[in-house]
């Protein structure tokens, strides 16, 4: 072979090596997306009798199967009769569910006919090394899909999106937990009104002796109001094991209380608490998020406060509308965990009652432990209190705790932090924020 034909056949080389990693890098920047494999819909086992039982998939507002037909219901679940069956808190896979018989009830949802519930019929499998026992009362079934997992919040711009399209629910990218969104304007039969005005009704008007009186809570004007933009907020408080992965990544010491430096024994999904606000601080720095101010906090556990409405000369009407507890106006110590509910301790965020959720879908957000917030501890506007300790060295503290009582887990109740400063005092555990643009 001639000189000249090694030198083109060297160069005709390197230029497909060259070629192929391009393409190889393009391939792989094209196909790499923000997705993850999820669990589409669960619903829960209700019976069991040797291998054989029954599941029912409530069918909730916005749900996976609220808009679909009988037929088409139907259709999905025969497609892949073969379900993933889950055991709860940790959603592990511990076999399947071979469906056998399908059944849809329908019922009333407004003036609509639609799905409410799916019972579902079938038997059991488990997979290698399961034993038996393990088939009970509780399990999940469900089916997967590929979902969008976390869309940065900077990706949203009021300019190609609408206030009702943001996602309800996203995982952050970090620290793996679920979020839900606390959207501006308020929510009526599955519609997002109003996504333009984030206006929100805080404090109560009823004891001005108190430090979350509101002056002006009576006169639910625009100027008497705080306008607060869409974020995200962790659907549960941040837990032992979360907190001590922070730890471990990050060489920070245990909090004292932690013998041996090591969580309580059993409680890897209790919430973290006795942690000092710097401790928060530090933590929602590593997890790339923000501790809530006490009104995003506080309009995340009972919503606006308030409903407006556009009347004829095109001023707007507002409506005090406000709730004392996440799950309403009526204490349920079994929907709150206080000194009223006996517990004496804290309990498992996943092993509270999702009846107690917050109008987002905030679950805890009523006694169990406190929470920090970023707001400095001081009067609200127009309200000058003749005692009390306020400064902008102490931090408000919100939600109450097992030890305290109803009285101090109402959603409008403030506590604070600080003494002698941040950097000592171990007063309450976190959940934290993502802001999005409006």
């Amino acid at each position: 072979m001639s000189r000249t034909r090694v030198i083109i056949f060297i160069s005709f080389c390197l230029l497909f090596l060259f070629s192929e990693t391009g393409t190889s890098q393009e391939e792989k920047e094209t196909t790499s997306s923000d997705t993850r494999k999820t669990v589409l819909w669960t619903g829960e086992v209700l019976s069991v009798y040797r291998n054989k039982g029954k599941a029912k998939i409530k069918v909730g507002r916005n749900s996976y199967f609220s808009e679909r037909s009988e037929e088409e219901i139907k259709g999905i679940l025969g497609e892949k009769p073969n379900l993933p069956l889950f055991r709860k808190p940790k959603m592990e896979e511990i076999g399947a569910f071979q469906i056998e018989n399908i059944e849809v009830e329908f019922g009333k949802v407004g003036k609509l006919t639609k799905p409410v519930s799916i019972e579902l019929r079938g038997s059991f499998s488990l997979a290698e090394g399961k034993p038996a026992r393990l088939i009970s009362v509780g399990l999940l079934v469900g089916a997967y899909g590929e979902e969008t997992f976390y869309q940065d919040p900077a990706r949203f711009d009021a300019t190609d999106v609408v206030r009702n399209r943001l996602a309800k629910n996203i995982l952050h990218p970090k620290d793996g937990k679920e979020m839900v969104l606390v959207h501006t304007g308020y929510e009526s039969n599955g519609r997002i009104l109003y996504e333009h005005m984030g206006y929100f009704l805080y404090g109560q008007g009823s004891d001005p002796g108190d430090d979350s009186y509101n002056p002006k809570f009576g006169i639910p004007e625009r100027s008497s109001l705080e306008e607060i933009s869409s974020f995200y907020i962790d659907k549960y408080e941040v837990t032992n094991k979360e907190y001590n992965k922070f730890l471990k990544e990050t060489g920070t010491l245990p909090p004292p209380h932690w013998e041996n430096g090591n969580f309580p024994r059993g409680k890897e999904y209790h919430p973290v608490t006795n942690l000092t606000y710097r401790e928060a601080e530090a933590y929602s720095k590593w997890a790339g998020k923000k501790i809530p101010s006490e009104w995003q906090w506080e309009k995340a556990a009972r919503g606006t406060g308030l409903v407006w409405r556009l009347l004829k000369d095109e001023s707007y009407e507002f409506i005090s509308q406000p709730q004392d507890y996440p799950f309403g106006n009526e204490f349920d110590s079994a929907l709150c965990n206080t000194r009223e509910s006996g517990s004496r301790g804290t309990v498992s965020v996943y092993e509270l009652p999702s009846k107690g959720q917050s109008p987002y879908g905030a679950i805890g957000m009523c006694g169990n432990v406190a929470e920090w917030t970023s707001s400095p501890y001081i009067p609200y506007p127009g309200h000058r209190p003749n005692s009390g300790r306020f400064g902008k060295h102490l931090k408000v503290i919100r939600g109450g705790s097992y030890s305290g009582t109803k009285e101090e887990a109402k959603v409008y109740a403030r506590d604070f932090g600080g003494i002698p400063n941040l950097l000592n005092d171990r007063k309450a555990g976190l959940r934290l924020i993502t802001e999005v643009k409006n």
